[in-house]
């Protein structure tokens, strides 16, 4: 097939859904595809134009430029948005009979406007949306007041958008089900996102790495990337001074960043000897780090579930390691955590539930290396990088056989 893919960040920029979009381009070019990209000029978080156009590992890439505003405030977000969506579509109209199928992401925010638009130019070429973030209800809860007024006089727009959707592709049951709201013939597929890191066997802590994050502590726990407005790690800081309280043997490490980083840790204290920070891990040291730790700790704000799914649960189960989930019970991280047996969910009632599991963890290592191994064995089964690609050439083959 002809297939086109749009999203934001691409090769070589190392944003995660970025190395996820290119994962999936190289890997259907592998298979046979002919793959084309639109995406944009600049990397995420360097400054500096890339190549208009390059050809990478069979992938035809096809670069923009934005407009210019930064992507750290929300109207420079908005005004790019709107830039890149102009100048793809433009492109698109004079390609349009070029291509079988497109895949567009989420971001950048409002892309979901592009559809109805291409289903006019070319209603043979069959248009997927893989929804890492649902818009507008994002923005709904995490945005400024002036973004909240413009997302609700979206609202009207957005159910006629999506009924232009052949295919809506979640990443988890619960957005399935917000999807569903929208498009309810075109929901049906779960394709997660892949760690970016996935060893064959769950390897074993490095001891300098694991001293420098957690000292002499017998169990390591470690929270790794974003702290952004989706995420509580406030919890877990509870957790560790409870965990001192009572003598319990273990480090936690937030080695973090993102809008809500420094204003959640700044509640710390000189007391809080057994919580440590860490900065920013180049992709070439990240498995070590997250090889480092017994426990992962993953977070998700309420009122989010459905609408974001955390990638760090997947890169840590790739690693073979258990998570400690702190958020709502619908969301589904909790349900995987739950039904898959994971680790344990963290609530304000289950703490001491909590705090016996993390006991059990220091003094029965061999349940430890149960529990990293399931979690392993988990990953390669239900969110392994081939499984999720197979599954996205199904999508594109029914499609295809339904043109």
């Amino acid at each position: 097939m002809r297939v086109l893919l749009i999203y934001h960040y691409f090769h070589p920029d190392t944003v995660i859904s970025a190395r996820i979009f290119s994962d999936l381009a190289s890997e259907l070019s592998s298979a046979g595809h002919e793959v084309t990209v639109y995406t944009a000029r600049h990397l995420r978080h360097v400054s500096g134009d890339l190549p208009a156009s390059e050809e990478w590992q069979g992938v035809q890439i096809q670069r923009f430029r934005e407009s210019g505003f930064s992507q750290r405030g929300a109207w420079g977000r908005l005004f790019n948005s709107a830039v890149l969506q102009c100048q793809w579509l433009r492109r698109f109209w004079k390609e349009r009979r070029q291509y079988d199928a497109v895949v567009i992401g989420t971001d950048p925010q409002f892309a979901y406007v592009m559809f109805p638009l291409m289903r006019w130019m070319n209603r043979q070429c069959r248009r997927i949306h893989w929804v890492f973030d649902v818009y507008p209800e994002i923005i709904l809860v995490g945005w400024p007041w002036w973004m909240r007024c413009l997302a609700s006089f979206t609202k009207p727009f957005v159910p006629w958008a999506y009924r232009t959707i052949d295919q809506i592709v979640d990443i988890g049951p619960r957005m399935r089900q917000i999807m569903q709201r929208y498009n309810p013939g075109a929901c049906g597929h779960t394709i997660t996102p892949w760690a970016l890191s996935e060893p064959t066997e769950a390897p074993m802590a490095d001891s300098a790495v694991r001293k420098e994050l957690f000292g002499e502590a017998k169990l390591a726990i470690l929270y790794s990337g974003t702290v952004g407005h989706a995420h509580n790690i406030v919890p877990f800081i509870e957790l560790a001074r409870e965990c001192r309280r009572r003598g319990i043997d273990a480090a936690f490490c937030f080695a973090g960043y993102g809008n809500t980083y420094d204003e959640q840790l700044a509640i710390l204290t000189p007391e809080d000897t057994n919580i440590r920070k860490a900065g920013f891990a180049d992709e070439s040291q990240l498995e070590k780090r997250l090889a480092a730790a017994d426990i992962h700790l993953i977070s998700l704000r309420e009122g989010w579930e459905g609408l974001v799914v955390p990638s760090k649960f997947f890169a840590a189960l790739a690693m073979g390691r258990p998570v400690l989930f702190y958020g709502s019970e619908r969301s589904d991280v909790a349900h995987w955590v739950r039904e898959l047996e994971l680790g344990k969910v963290l609530s304000d009632a289950n703490q001491d539930g909590v705090l016996e599991y993390l006991s059990d963890c220091l003094s029965d290592k061999d349940r430890r290396r149960e529990d990293q191994k399931r979690a392993q064995e988990v990953y390669k089964k239900h969110f392994a990088k081939d499984a999720m690609v197979k599954e996205f050439e199904r999508v594109l083959m029914s499609l295809n056989s339904q043109a």
